[in-house]
């Protein structure tokens, strides 16, 4: 079981003798859920709604400025060095541009190598050994042994996202965090990446937490989803409930905008008013600039959690 306990993530922006005093700019605010073991859960939202920072929080690129997560006996705020170093070996990332999150310079044996060099302590250091395992996860992923020895340039973008979990996966890990992992690849090679991953997930028992804002991939990988908005979590839920009766206006919208092949002329309802800035956020509800049942209690009060059956929600006039 993953815990998420009131992360907050603070960005000092500016500051200075020119600048004048620094701003402040939230980027996670009091976010707090569950993930359980060997589940997929689905964070969804705009660009901007603190996705991807409440991953780099979660590997340890960020740290909290409030609150803190836990996962078995790690918990942040409390760990070492050393810590950290055995937390990475049984949490991974993908990363979203599988371009840029490769070493230009060195080849995919190097790539995949690595990981085993910087946990020598823990993982065997025969080469033999090595190649083995490598040669496992290269064929779990749907790649040839003749591609150790080309470099990352040599590949099409799919095929470098194969590359980039096949990193994630060298040391076995047991909980995989995948930010945004198919959003830069054509349609077409999305479905294989994707399918990919569920079939990896059930092989390894593994635990997911996809990140996406595309909420037709959320449903499709998803068991719980987890909506964001401006650094702030406004809906939690299984997923084939959520999608089928959101109770926050939010939600609402984003299930509206996902096409629809079987409707040939639908009309896309789009999200109106404009979206207040993180870096002086108003004091009630962060979505009541666009919410359409917006009232004045929603512009002054933050809303409280109201837990349902499986999940909760924040929202003061909710969705019946």
């Amino acid at each position: 079981m993953i815990n998420f306990y009131n992360l907050t993530k603070i960005f000092k922006l500016g500051g200075g003798f020119l600048s004048g005093e620094a701003k402040l700019l939230y980027a996670l605010r009091n976010v707090s859920f569950e993930v359980e073991k060997g589940a997929t859960l689905g964070i969804v939202g705009e660009s901007g709604s603190g996705k991807s920072t409440l991953a780099r929080v979660f590997i340890g690129l960020y740290k909290p400025d409030e609150g803190h997560f836990q996962y078995e006996d790690f918990k942040s705020g409390e760990m070492t060095d050393e810590k950290w170093k055995l937390f990475r070996q049984k949490v991974s990332m993908v990363f979203q541009d599988p371009y840029s999150s490769l070493n230009p310079r060195m080849k995919i044996k190097s790539i995949l190598q690595e990981p085993f060099l910087i946990h020598k302590k823990y993982f065997p250091a025969s080469k033999e050994e090595r190649l083995k395992k490598i040669y496992k996860i290269l064929d779990m992923v749907g790649l040839d042994k003749g591609s150790l020895d080309k470099y990352p340039h040599e590949f099409s973008g799919g095929q470098r996202q194969r590359i980039g979990i096949a990193r994630a996966l060298i040391l076995t890990p047991e909980v995989i965090v995948l930010d945004e992992p198919v959003s830069a690849l054509d349609v077409s090679i999305q479905a294989q990446i994707l399918n990919l991953l569920k079939e990896i997930k059930k092989e390894m028992n593994l635990t997911y937490l996809f990140i996406a804002h595309d909420l037709s991939v959320i449903e499709y990988m998803s068991d719980k989803i987890v909506v964001m908005y401006l650094g702030s979590v406004l809906e939690e839920g299984p997923a084939s409930e959520l999608l089928k009766k959101p109770r926050h206006h939010y939600t609402r919208t984003l299930i509206d905008s996902m096409p629809d092949i079987t409707k040939q002329k639908k009309d896309f309802k789009v999200i109106k008013g404009e979206i207040p800035s993180p870096i002086n956020l108003p004091p009630g509800c962060v979505f009541a600039s666009r919410c359409p049942a917006v009232k004045e209690k929603c512009r002054n009060e933050m809303p409280e959690k109201t837990k349902t059956k499986k999940g909760f929600f924040h929202c003061h006039y909710p969705l019946k």
